[in-house]
């Protein structure tokens, strides 16, 4: 009776140990490569009531205009930036990564698949002072690359100018560019 007791026990013991042993690898997700979407939604809270003043050129007509976006707008305004996010299981070990004291880069290794093909943070005095990426699109038929440049405010840290240029080419079709520039006040 007690060696069925003990060996009841023992195996419900085992049973719920090894559960809490599979929680546990699972719930800690390590990043590899610099958390790009993490680092730029911290950032959204603090241009509450902030405006943006944007030039839009395409194909050479320009268009300025200035608001003061909602945090849901303004995670619409950052999307491009949000995207380049390659934190992902899949892409894990797709980037060869360089470091110095001024730069973290991330770029992709020749023979691997990946839109995002080069992520640049750059550092001043141990702080981000410029977040910048190159994504690429190719088929036999269409291609598109763009350019994104976050620029931060030395003093506050906090966003302070944008940038991104998207270059798109069809087949049989002129390309489209187009160039967005933004200052944040």
């Amino acid at each position: 009776m007690k060696l069925k007791y003990y060996s009841s026990s023992l195996l419900m013991l085992s049973i719920f140990w090894s559960c809490t042993n599979i929680s546990d690898s699972n719930s800690a997700v390590e990043t590899n490569y610099f958390p790009v979407k993490e680092f730029v939604e911290a950032q959204i809270p603090k241009l509450n009531g902030k405006s943006v003043i944007k030039e839009i050129n395409i194909n050479g007509k320009k268009e300025k205009s200035e608001k003061t976006p909602t945090q849901e707008e303004w995670m619409k305004e950052f999307d491009f930036f949000l995207q380049v996010d390659i934190n992902r299981p899949i892409l894990s070990g797709s980037y060869d990564t360089q470091r110095s004291e001024k730069y973290l880069i991330h770029e992709l290794r020749e023979g691997e698949k990946g839109k995002v093909k080069k992520i640049v943070v750059q550092y001043f005095d141990e702080q981000v002072k410029e977040i910048s990426f190159v994504l690429k699109t190719e088929n036999p038929f269409y291609s598109s690359q763009t350019r994104g440049v976050l620029m931060f405010h030395g003093l506050t840290g906090e966003i302070d100018q944008y940038s991104l240029e998207n270059i798109q080419e069809v087949v049989f079709s002129k390309p489209n560019k187009m160039i967005v520039s933004a200052s944040i006040r």
